[in-house]
């Protein structure tokens, strides 16, 4: 992959130098510095949900949480297929989803897998099922877009959230709709 930007870098500014070659080092310099801020405001972003998650954790919310989610996760990945633990890690891991924070979901999501996963050599259908999950993107609160739209001076930066709310609802719908499909022609295949 390296070597697809380092292609990419050159044969930019390549054809930078053919076109205007005066505005080289001052595109480069304004890219720098954009991507920079953008970098920052990520960071602010994701800095507050990891806090605010963070307290979540310590006061026992996600106890509570988990609870409430039970329901759902079993509907979703069978009753009896995840322990207390995987339980846990797979809600937490949902509700950051649900609520945006997407960077504080992905480590989450990794120490659910590793809990499902113990002497284990291929994934599983919770394990592919977590997957379908954290990747469709159902969000109540898409902060990440909102961020970015906020930094690049949107006037009305929650105009986003019905749109992604009834994509993400959508496409998490379908997801687990073909992957609940797809387990149970294997299992009727007997390859699982």
């Amino acid at each position: 992959m390296n070597k697809v930007w380092l292609f990419l870098l050159i044969s930019s500014i390549g054809v930078l130098l053919f076109i205007n070659p005066s505005s080289v080092l001052s595109s480069m310099l304004s890219s720098s510095t954009k991507a920079l801020n953008l970098s920052l405001s990520l960071a602010t972003i994701y800095a507050v949900w990891m806090g605010i998650f963070a307290i979540l954790e310590q006061t026992g919310a996600t106890k509570i949480l988990s609870k409430i989610l039970s329901p759902i996760i079993n509907f979703i990945f069978g009753k009896n297929t995840l322990s207390g633990e995987s339980k846990r890690l797979v809600s937490m891991n949902i509700s950051a989803n649900i609520l945006g924070m997407s960077s504080a979901a992905t480590p989450l999501g990794i120490k659910a897998i590793e809990s499902m996963g113990k002497n284990k050599t291929k994934a599983t259908f919770p394990m592919i099922m977590l997957a379908v999950i954290s990747c469709t993107g159902f969000q109540f609160l898409p902060n990440t877009i909102m961020g970015l739209m906020t930094t690049s001076g949107s006037k009305n930066a929650t105009s986003i959230i019905l749109p992604s709310i009834i994509a993400g609802l959508f496409s998490t719908v379908i997801g687990i709709a073909l992957t609940k499909i797809i387990h149970k022609i294997q299992v009727k295949r007997g390859k699982e």
